[in-house]
């Protein structure tokens, strides 16, 4: 041992990993302790560990396959080396005392085992999956579209499409689409029972159903310039179903034969109650908002479609009115066709109402009775004028005319239609084509009553004079 003692800790020729001799010899048992090192068998794979006997079979301890070394040969002096840990733990095997050298291997050449290094399980960053980012715009746009649509197919007629190619936006799925209007509160029409209906034959002797001399439609229609009656439609080839220019370049009210009238649904007299039939379209303009357009040609006179809505009281209609800002539109349609004119002039006034001279004093003291039409003639309040009862909503509910917006040089028309002719204040508001429209031109029409443009206001008036000195 001495000899080793001036050399280097590690044996010649072995690597970093080997342990030096004298830590080799530290392992050695003392001479003292009685144990017997227990050599380890190496576990196979599928074999059940057992601990190791140490007796024979006559009793005495079994003897090693290697003998020990003489425990004169330890440096006592060197502290005990304990192991940190042991390997073949598999095997179950404890070792109860240092291990002493192999007899076959004497200190001169003992070379020991180095030691297996501590191998290290690295830690494996696994890279985070990038998750699919889906876009939540897309979805709510498509499913209010689906939905949109889907209240368009229950309309009746030819099918009206959605066309937007600005933007994913679609018109507000709260609106709901209405075959005919839907009364309010406190409205109410005249029942079927007291709709007089004509009693014209169905051929006519030369199928021609309704003839102008007997037709009691036409009873309360307006005259024609020769003092006639005419029916509203024509009948040829080019202009079958549109609306002649007698009724189209006025405001004319129509009356159409009803469900009490012994014609047949054929009659040339039947137009608006059958229904829309041309196709249409609500597409997004560049800069107002939706609109309607009709994708085939119009002819001039032909019948678009109704306005319709929700039907309430003039009291109703002021308290919407009241809630809803500017920026929400105005819906309203008045049924007024059928009131007194708010102004005649005053020649009408003094013929037909000799006795309202002083009611017109007070007027004029009140200053209300200054009402001029354009051209500056006087105009007197009527004493027989009554304000409308009803009015027609189409802010949350109606047809795809609600989407029609306004022009000052129009080339749609609102005319009045009825099929009852003992109630005037419910009727049908009808869109006709003023001029021939081409295909995918937009539908409009002027939201001014043009009766009512020939009325000026009090103040109206006054700016009137004194721009006119």
């Amino acid at each position: 041992a001495p000899e080793y003692q001036n050399q280097s800790p590690l044996a010649p020729g072995i690597g970093e990993n080997a342990l030096s001799i004298r830590h080799v010899i530290n392992l050695i048992s003392s001479e003292e302790e009685e144990d017997v090192a227990i050599t380890p068998k190496r576990p196979r794979h599928g074999d059940r560990p057992t601990r190791p006997s140490i007796s024979s079979s006559s009793g005495e301890p079994k003897a090693s396959p290697r003998q020990p070394l003489p425990s004169s040969s330890l440096n006592d002096s060197q502290p005990a080396y304990r192991p940190s840990h042991v390997h073949n733990a598999s095997s179950r095997a404890a070792i109860t005392s240092r291990p002493r050298l192999p007899a076959s291997i004497s200190p001169d050449s003992a070379i020991p085992t180095p030691r297996q290094p501590f191998q290290r399980l690295h830690h494996v960053e696994i890279p985070a999956r990038t998750p699919t980012i889906v876009t939540p715009t897309k979805q709510p746009a498509i499913a209010q579209r689906a939905g949109f649509l889907a209240k368009l197919a229950e309309l009746d007629g030819p099918r009206v499409g959605v066309v937007n190619e600005f933007d994913e936006s679609t018109p507000s799925i709260k609106f709901k689409f209405v075959k005919e209007s839907i009364l309010g509160k406190g409205v109410s029409k005249a029942t079927d029972e007291v709709m007089v209906g004509c009693d014209c034959r169905r051929e006519h002797g030369r199928q021609i159903q309704c003839g102008y001399l007997d037709c009691g439609c036409l009873e309360d229609s307006a005259d024609n310039k020769n003092g006639k009656k005419v029916f509203p439609y024509g009948k040829g080839e080019k202009d079958a179903g549109c609306l002649r220019p007698f009724y189209l370049e006025s405001r004319h009210h129509i009356y159409e034969c009803n469900s009490n009238c012994d014609c047949n649904q054929e009659c040339k007299n039947r137009n608006v109650q059958h229904g829309r039939r041309v196709k249409l379209e609500i597409f997004k303009t560049r800069n107002r908002g939706w609109g309607l357009r009709c994708p085939v040609p119009l002819r001039k006179g032909d019948y678009i479609d109704t306005y319709r809505g929700e039907i309430i009281t003039v009291e109703e209609a002021n308290a919407r009115a009241d809630k809803r800002s500017a920026d929400e539109g105005n819906y309203f349609m008045n049924f007024d066709k059928f009131t007194e004119p708010e102004a005649i002039t005053r020649s009408d006034f003094l013929a037909s109402h000799p006795d309202k001279l002083a009611w017109h004093a007070k007027k004029v003291r009140d200053e209300d009775w200054r009402i001029y039409t354009k051209d500056g003639e006087e105009m007197w309040l009527n004493p027989d004028y009554e304000p409308y009862l009803y009015v027609c909503d189409g802010m949350h509910m109606g047809g795809p005319t609600r989407f029609m917006n306004h022009s000052c040089d129009p080339n749609c028309r609102l005319f009045t239609v009825s099929y009852n002719h003992s109630d005037p204040h419910i009727y049908d508001l009808a869109f006709f084509a003023l001029e021939e429209i081409p295909a995918g031109t937009e539908l409009t029409f002027d939201y001014k009553d043009e009766d009512d443009r020939s009325v000026i206001t009090h103040e109206q008036a006054l700016e009137v004079q004194r721009r006119d000195g």
